[in-house]
């Protein structure tokens, strides 16, 4: 027997363009347990999903990654019609918008929800495009009972810290079973992974997956377009729309992706000085690697610098930017 919804958050909602915009604070109203956060809404941890057939149309703003232990539901995923049964993980993505659900009268699911700036701290970008790459025409996965047995025990470990009382090093266990339990999903992704890609692919997107590669092969990121698409043999309009349509970011966001990340890494785990990172990572002059550091991070090299010193001795988040930070 199926259970259809028609409302959420006391609004009739029936098609895409009315989708409500959850956030992670939102979960509390989905669970029948007691909500669980941490570090500011970072992590949200739900042992009994059943009221999750409230939804009809939204657009999650985090990353949600749902197990179904019992029952059905049948969806549309970014228009995508899409069914999972027990054994399955949906994993949605930053801005997935999910509607049309349809469940069972036994579903039942735990979920493990993530912001997107947690998230995107924790994975190298590369790992986060394969996410979104193996993901992109089914957020579905079915997992065998040794990967479900495993879940539930990082699941359980997660819920068991989150509900703690506070201690000196709560914030690092919980940020390395985050970390963990990350990695882990990944491999089940990887695992499942060969069929997808067995699937036949179009130019375009063995471009944009090449384009990938060589941004993760270089220890340092040339920022000019035209260095990838002469790579590539092909031009910067071309590449820069392949891009497009395979992620829904340029070529140029990503070129600024990546060289974030690395700046992150740099500023935060090496002791390099702010001017030789400026001098490795090939820009002009310390002035302009502080505008740009400023316009991406939120704050001068110096205070993300001393910001991050704050979180390693025990800050207030899991993550510290200066301003909010993209997983997608």
């Amino acid at each position: 027997m199926w259970l259809f919804f028609t409302k959420f958050a006391g609004k009739n909602i029936r098609n895409m363009a009315n989708f409500e915009k959850i956030d992670i604070r939102d979960m509390e109203q989905l669970t029948n347990v007691e909500f669980v956060g941490y570090a500011d809404n970072d992590v949200v941890i739900i042992d009994d999903l059943r009221n999750f057939s409230k939804l009809q149309a939204i657009k999650v703003d985090f990353l949600l990654i749902i197990v179904i232990k019992q029952g059905r539901v049948a969806m549309r995923t970014n228009k995508e019609e899409a069914t999972a049964s027990s054994n399955d993980i949906i994993i949605c993505q930053p801005n997935t918008i999910m509607n049309d659900c349809l469940f069972s009268i036994d579903f039942t699911a735990k979920a493990v929800c993530l912001s997107s700036q947690i998230a995107r701290s924790m994975l190298h970008i590369g790992d986060v495009v394969d996410i979104s790459f193996y993901l992109k025409n089914s957020p579905i996965i079915h997992i065998d009972e040794t990967s479900m047995k495993t879940f539930e025990k990082y699941h359980a470990l997660l819920a068991e810290q989150l509900v703690k009382a506070d201690s000196k090093y709560k914030r690092q266990i919980v940020g390395s079973l985050v970390n963990s339990f990350l990695f882990c999903l990944l491999s089940i992704i990887e695992q499942v992974s060969p069929q997808r890609e067995s699937l036949h692919m179009s130019r375009g997107c063995l471009l944009f997956k090449q384009f990938i590669d060589l941004l993760t092969s270089n220890d340092v990121k040339p920022r000019k377009l035209e260095y990838y698409s002469k790579k590539l043999c092909i031009t910067s309009k071309y590449l820069s729309d392949i891009c497009k349509s395979n992620s829904g970011k340029t070529a140029n966001d990503w070129i600024t992706e990546f060289t974030v990340e690395d700046i992150n890494r740099l500023l935060s785990h090496s002791d390099m000085s702010i001017k030789e990172i400026c001098a490795y990572l090939e820009f002009p002059n310390l002035s302009f690697f502080g505008k740009y550091v400023k316009a991406h991070l939120g704050c001068s090299p110096t205070e993300y610098r001393k910001l991050k010193g704050r979180h390693e001795n025990g800050a207030d988040s899991l993550d510290v930017h200066c301003n909010n930070g993209n997983f997608s």
